[in-house]
């Protein structure tokens, strides 16, 4: 950039973390419009469109995503010097308390953990674990800083933002041959991740709205254990691609279709509305929602 205006990065930084044009003109007390402006400008400094428009409100382009990662700590800093926020990461102190679903946890726990000591030497991280039945009755509770996991729109009270979108796939063993119709899938031996109240899962809600049902022999509430089970049971295991992806790197293990269609999940970050503004959960939702851009397949 020449002779850049500072301003427009403070709005670049905001629109990243909020992926919502108004959301953004709320942190940053301004109207839509003129964000909406700032962004123009900001598309014809770099030569790229930088965010596309979503159902809940913008997607950031691969060019903004390099941008952010490397400019996000200048550009945060600028934007405290700028409204006043004062933030500093190296002041916080006692426990930073994560609600994560199970995968999340797999995935990007310790890349979360890493960046936040790096700027927060004296932050303890301690783990809730929260499912899509729990997730957000954690967040309105306090009993967590922010959460992540599947789940729907976030109730009122509660703010939330979509992180990614996960397709799902079969995992099978490897020197077996997935099931390439519905019909060989209902007839394999399934293996599944499951929750406290056994209330069907995505793929078998789906199933039950096409008038089918599959057998499952065993369920965990744990993704680890899925690997070892197909393997050893020679069964199929239909789940979220980016958690298939780390068992297929492992060995033993192919990733195939799904036969039938199934829409891709959500994963949200939530944070409780009182918190909106919070100097330390909004640097907070910047490193969990960038570990979180780092995961396999995320918003591709």
């Amino acid at each position: 950039m020449t002779n850049p205006d500072l301003n427009l990065l403070v709005v670049f930084d905001a629109v990243m973390a909020e992926r919502n044009l108004r959301k953004a003109a709320e942190r940053l007390h301004r109207s839509q419009p003129a964000v909406s402006q700032s962004v123009a400008r900001l598309r014809d400094v770099f030569g790229d469109v930088l965010f596309e428009k979503t159902p809940t409100g913008v997607r950031p382009t691969p060019r903004a995503e390099a941008l952010w990662a490397e400019m996000r700590g200048s550009v945060r800093t600028l934007s405290q010097l700028m409204t006043g926020e004062g933030f500093d990461p190296e002041t916080v102190t006692g426990e930073i308390i994560l609600g994560l679903a199970d995968d999340i946890h797999a995935l990007c726990f310790a890349e979360i953990v890493s960046a936040i000591r790096e700027a927060a030497p004296n932050a303890a991280v301690r783990v809730v674990e929260v499912d899509h039945q729990t997730v957000w009755a954690s967040v309105r509770s306090g009993e967590v800083d922010l959460a992540v996991s599947v789940a729907g729109p976030a109730p009122r009270g509660v703010g939330d933002r979509v992180l990614l979108e996960q397709d799902f796939v079969l995992v099978v063993r490897s020197d077996m041959t997935p099931p390439t119709t519905l019909s060989k899938y209902l007839k394999a031996t399934h293996v599944a991740v499951g929750f406290r109240d056994r209330e069907e899962g995505y793929i078998d809600e789906r199933l039950t709205a096409m008038g089918k049902r599959r057998e499952i022999l065993a369920w965990t509430p744990r993704f680890a254990s899925i690997r070892d089970l197909v393997i050893r049971l020679g069964a199929v295991a239909t789940m979220p691609e980016p958690i298939a992806r780390t068992f297929e790197a492992a060995g033993g293990i192919t990733l195939a279709k799904v036969p039938f269609d199934v829409q891709p999940v959500p994963i949200r970050m939530g944070w409780h509305e009182r918190r909106r503004n919070d100097a330390l959960n909004e640097w907070l939702r910047s490193i969990v929602a960038c570990a979180v851009s780092r995961v396999p397949l995320a918003q591709r």
